[in-house]
């Protein structure tokens, strides 16, 4: 019986639920503070500096374009050139005072009031500067300078001043205000760096739970590759777990000893099956001997030797009578029977074969004249006296290529046949450029080589490639075949020289 299976604590996939839920918050956290420093330290800190370097910059400008008005000749100064910087300083000035920060919930009073002083003179010093540009631009130069000494070199004094003084009082407040950043900053960084331990431990502790699970599950496989094998004696699986892993080391080992247990009888089934499969095959051995004898009876029922000699005597009839065509048509004729139904050699030479072929397109010929013609193609390593090949093999196929390629076609056409050797085998090819088959036709076709039809079409072609099949599986025939394009029907036969087959046997 299975031994019964422990309940966990815990189940191992809990922990390595709980474990990367852990991880996961650690991960979180990490990217909270991470978020809470860069808003609350980083951004500070760079809002300050920026603030400052915008001060610096508005002083700049302001006292670049105080001392081109100092040194400005009046009398005979370049007034394009002061217009022209003027405004440039101007409008400069106009965006870093813009982008100075007043805001007095985030700088000190003393900032905040440093800036609006700054701010109101600047639009003193703004309109005193733009009426001096426009004393200067419509030539009034002694009103420019008027000005300048009155109005806009008092005003930009004062601007200096202030400005000189929100930039000191915002690089004093700074200094305390970057100590307690830095002081928070330290802090926040204390805290990442301790999420990123606890971070690593927690990983650390997801991958061995991992590593653990992947290294049973690696000795389960293991153990299967093993079991696929057959090898039912290896080692059983550690059952001192307590999780799912333990669970299924138990039930492992109880299914090898279970397949092991079927595996026995399986095995004793199959040789039962295999006696009995043995003992079909003679019978269907036995079956196939009681085919080919009753073939033979076919091809018996008429007395050979009455038909011959019939023959004979109407052949001696038509050589008195001087009728040459009819003697040698009934020659060929007499050769045909002859060949086909009154010799039992399983076996014959190829140069027979084709002699019966020969014979066979004569009364053809006879008949269809020139619609009809024959063409042989033979490789020269062809010796059709000294090859030995199954007897009456081509002749149904070359009756076939005319009678169902052919015949049908009104222009009729030429049958080709065609001998090579490959290695050790011989291939044989009976192609025809007669009207072809379907596709369905050919399919049809094929399969009545392997059962042939009730109607007893294409019975010759069917009798070649059931001879073969008993001959063995170095035997075959192929047909192929394209509407409209002829058909081409292909033997395959082992090459037998004649005298070899005797001299193994005689060994």
């Amino acid at each position: 019986m299975m031994k019964k299976l422990l309940t966990p604590k815990m189940t191992l996939l809990s922990r390595i639920v709980l474990t990367f839920l852990a991880f996961c918050v650690s991960l979180l956290l990490q990217m909270g503070i991470s978020r809470f420093q860069s808003q609350n330290v980083f951004a500070p800190m760079e809002s300050r500096t920026q603030n400052i370097q915008e001060i610096s910059q508005f002083l700049a400008n302001i006292q670049e374009g105080m001392d081109a008005l100092e040194n400005y000749r009046w009398d005979y100064g370049d007034t394009g050139s002061l217009v022209a910087l003027l405004q440039v300083k101007k409008s400069a000035s106009k965006v870093h005072l813009e982008n100075i920060n007043a805001d007095i919930n985030e700088v000190s009073e003393e900032q905040y009031l440093l800036a609006n002083a700054v701010k109101t003179t600047y639009l003193s010093y703004r309109v005193s500067t733009n009426e001096l540009v426009e004393a200067l631009v419509a030539g009034d130069n002694s009103a420019a300078s008027s000005l300048y000494y009155e109005s806009v070199g008092p005003c930009s004094g004062y601007l200096c001043l202030y400005a000189q003084q929100l930039l000191e009082q915002a690089i004093l407040d700074n200094q305390d205000a970057f100590t307690e950043l830095t002081s928070l900053n330290q802090t926040v960084n204390n805290a990442l760096v301790f999420l990123a331990v606890l971070s690593f431990a927690l990983g650390a502790a997801v991958m061995v739970s991992l590593f653990s699970l992947l290294r049973s599950v690696a000795q389960m496989a293991y153990a299967s590759q093993e079991i696929s094998q057959g090898n039912f004696d290896t080692p059983d699986l550690l059952e001192n777990r307590q999780d799912e892993i333990g669970q299924m080391a138990i039930a492992f080992n109880e299914m090898k000893r279970s397949t092991k247990n079927q595996m026995k009888l399986l095995n004793e089934k199959n040789e039962i099956e295999r006696k009995l499969h043995k003992k079909e095959t003679e019978a269907l051995e036995l079956q196939n001997l009681m085919e080919r004898e009753k073939l033979q009876q076919l091809r018996s029922q008429i007395n050979p030797h009455f038909l011959f000699n019939t023959l004979n005597v109407i052949i001696y009839t038509a050589q008195q009578e001087k009728a040459a065509r009819t003697q040698g048509l009934l020659g060929s004729l007499n050769q045909l029977l002859r060949y086909s139904i009154g010799s039992n050699e399983t076996e014959v030479p190829l140069s027979k074969e084709v002699k019966i072929v020969n014979e066979y397109y004569s009364l053809l010929h006879a008949r269809f004249s020139d619609r009809i013609r024959l063409s042989w193609v033979i490789s020269p390593d062809v010796i059709l006296t000294d090859m030995m090949v199954p007897s009456f093999i081509l002749q149904p196929l070359v009756e076939n290529a005319f009678k169902h390629g052919l015949s049908p076609k009104e222009e009729g056409g030429t049958v080709r046949i065609s001998m090579e050797i490959q290695g050790t085998m011989l291939f044989i090819c009976v192609e025809d450029d007669g009207v072809g088959m379907s596709r369905e036709a050919l399919e049809a076709l094929r399969g009545s080589l392997e059962h042939p039809s009730s109607a007893g079409e294409h019975i010759g072609i069917y009798n070649v490639a059931a001879r073969l099949r008993l001959l063995g599986d170095e035997y075959g025939l192929d047909i192929a075949s394209e509407a409209g394009h002829g058909t081409v029907a292909a033997l395959r036969l082992p090459v037998i020289i004649i005298g070899e087959g005797e001299d193994e046997q005689g060994d």
